[in-house]
């Protein structure tokens, strides 16, 4: 990055880091780097300030270290979430931590350094954006042919999605046919459609996913396969049922099994 230098008479720090642009997600936390050296040795105090740039508003100051002394209650929207990295931003590490980032973060973030003579400003510019939740895994079959789909409730745009098939040797079946986000997916039903399929919703700031399974288990008339969908609820659902089978199973075995005994102490009592 060219140091900046409006007057035009000032010594210069070096910044060791370019400019930079930083995504992140809402309600996490992102560090600002600032790290600079002197070029000139001054007795001079460090004074650096951290402050919001915006085009339709003055620059607000939000942190401010000078005179050995620390002021961060000066923007009331973030008191208490940022704070230097270092106990001492005098000595070559100016960065600044954000904590519980909000999407009101988004801004353009300037970076004042001054020990006299020198003068250097660095801006580093954040977005923050909403993480996308996990998706939602569907399927509409119609005569011969199947879609599947996927869709994230939340997530700050471009959200981008992948279909991999997850299961047997992963080739996605013949004349597949993806729209133009990758949401949804359309084949017609085969025999290699069946397995299981992963669709994995991504963002700038994170990535989720959800698992559908086509079972081929069941023939048509035709002797094709027809694929049933089977979510990871129904899994769970099927399982389930088969442990509440079990266990009712055990039970009725253990209660016939103490009444056999009660009536057979009964016959020998009466003997």
């Amino acid at each position: 990055m060219p140091s900046g230098n409006p007057e035009g008479n000032e010594p210069l720090l070096r910044f060791q880091k370019e400019m930079n642009h930083y995504y992140v997600a809402r309600g996490s936390s992102v560090q600002l780097p600032c790290a600079y050296t002197h070029t000139v040795d001054s007795q001079q105090y460090t004074e650096v300030l951290w402050s919001i740039e915006s085009a339709d508003r003055e620059e607000q100051p939000i942190i401010w270290f000078t005179g050995g002394r620390l002021y961060s209650d000066l923007y009331k929207p973030m008191e208490g979430r940022v704070h230097f990295t270092s106990a001492d931003p005098q000595n070559g590490d100016a960065s600044i931590i954000i904590k519980d980032v909000r999407l009101s973060d988004t801004e353009m973030y300037r970076s004042l350094v001054k020990k006299l003579p020198e003068l250097d400003k660095k801006i580093l510019d954040l977005t923050v954006m909403e993480a996308p939740r996990q998706p939602l895994c569907s399927v509409d079959e119609e005569d011969n042919s199947m879609t599947l789909k996927c869709s994230s409730l939340q997530g700050t745009p471009p959200l981008h999605y992948i279909w991999p098939k997850s299961s047997g040797n992963k080739v996605l079946p013949p004349q597949t046919t993806v729209d133009p986000t990758g949401a949804t997916m359309h084949f017609n039903i085969t025999e290699r459609a069946c397995g299981s399929y992963r669709c994995t919703v991504e963002s700038m700031v994170g990535t989720k996913h959800c698992d559908l399974h086509l079972d081929c288990s069941l023939p048509l008339a035709n002797n094709v396969s027809s694929p049933r969908l089977l979510t990871t609820t129904a899994v769970a659902a099927i399982v389930v049922t088969i442990t509440t089978l079990f266990i009712v199973t055990v039970v009725l075995a253990v209660f016939l099994y103490r009444k056999r005994k009660e009536q057979s102490q009964d016959i020998e009592l009466e003997k």
